[in-house]
């Protein structure tokens, strides 16, 4: 699972690298939000995974990063940017595993002496009577003799002027 995700960053940042070549921005000529949000991407990813020499091979990708790292707009909102000098080590699945395990049982143990109380206190709670909706001052209105459908016809059908036809 990890190679194949060290697999497409590579292959990301290759394609990145290789537009980056011959452009200095992702858009035009000047900062835009891709950009923006490509260094905020960028940034985290060079602050906990990307090491120097793994980004050697991407030295555009590089550029364009401490390009924008270094605006002064993007420092003020950020901070700054440095590069991680190792990658966290990562616990494996089986390790995370058994100390779930052995917190559940604890855990179910607490609830079920306090469990009894609150199913005591819910109860008043169901046997009051539920509060009357207050009634929309549209419901009082009596009923319309206009027949909305004639109108809508009428609408549709009328291929001139609406208003000679509609105030008759």
């Amino acid at each position: 699972v990890e190679e194949a995700a060290i697999a497409g960053l590579k292959r990301a940042l290759t394609a990145l690298n290789s537009y980056l070549a011959s452009n200095t921005y992702l858009v035009g000529h000047r900062v835009t939000l891709a950009d923006i949000i490509m260094t905020c991407d960028l940034s985290r990813a060079f602050t906990w995974i990307l090491t120097k020499s793994f980004t050697k091979e991407f030295p555009h990708v590089e550029r364009y990063l401490w390009t924008m790292a270094n605006q002064p707009n993007v420092i003020k909102v950020s901070g700054e940017v440095k590069q991680t000098a190792s990658v966290p080590q990562v616990q494996s699945a089986k390790v995370a595993a058994q100390p779930k395990e052995a917190v559940k049982p604890k855990v179910k143990s607490e609830p079920k002496s306090e469990s009894s109380k609150p199913k005591a206190e819910e109860v008043p709670e169901q046997d009051e009577a539920p509060k009357p909706k207050a009634k929309n001052a549209l419901d009082l209105l009596p009923p319309s003799t206009m027949i909305l459908d004639e109108w809508k016809r009428l609408y549709s059908n009328t291929k001139t002027n609406f208003r000679e036809v509609a105030i008759k």
